[in-house]
């Protein structure tokens, strides 16, 4: 279970998405996130694209405030790579990316393509579909809980992090009866 890296993203919309931003938080807490620079010109035309839900549900309200996340998405990508590389090495073995999303994993796959890691990077990962489990009712109460811990910090439901925290505390949750520390 130690494996496991917990995915979660944001998305313009459901009909032609394209990828806003994306965290990562490994079983042990370890978290990456990155998010579309919105002084770099073609991630702002992205960002214009996005659905009501995304500007007025938390997703754009929250933009900025993880310091060093901002990037354009090549850059989304090479930083993505780069972490998901060296996870897999420090655990000296393949990390499963569990996602309760298969948009997430398909958008991750589009922004690795997208800067020729995906070879290198899918040596190293499997994909973990966990849609089923993390709708359980004992899993969805701890994941408010870290969804709530996580206000201290200025983060919210929605924003790709949070979600990513919330994913991995419902996990631990169903699959071992015990709570995780942020």
């Amino acid at each position: 279970m130690k494996n496991i890296v917990y995915l979660d993203t944001s998305f313009t919309d459901t009909l032609r998405p394209k990828l806003l931003s994306l965290g990562m938080v490994t079983f042990d807490g370890h978290e990456h996130y990155v998010e579309l620079d919105l002084g770099d010109p073609a991630s702002a035309a992205t960002v214009s694209q996005a659905s009501d839900f995304a500007r007025h549900c938390g997703v754009l309200q929250q933009w900025g405030r993880v310091p060093d996340s901002s990037a354009n998405y090549a850059e989304m990508g090479r930083r993505t790579a780069h972490w998901l590389k060296a996870h897999a090495a420090r655990l000296g073995q393949p990390a499963h990316v569990a996602f309760d999303n298969p948009l997430d994993f398909e958008l991750l796959g589009h922004l690795l393509r997208a800067v020729g890691e995906w070879e290198s990077v899918l040596k190293v990962i499997w994909p973990l579909d966990v849609e089923e489990r993390f709708a359980r009712f004992d899993g969805a109460l701890v994941a408010d809980a870290v969804c709530e811990q996580l206000r201290k910090r200025g983060l919210e439901r929605h924003h790709a992090l949070v979600d990513a925290h919330a994913l991995r505390a419902s996990w631990v949750a169903v699959n071992t009866g015990k709570r995780v520390r942020l």
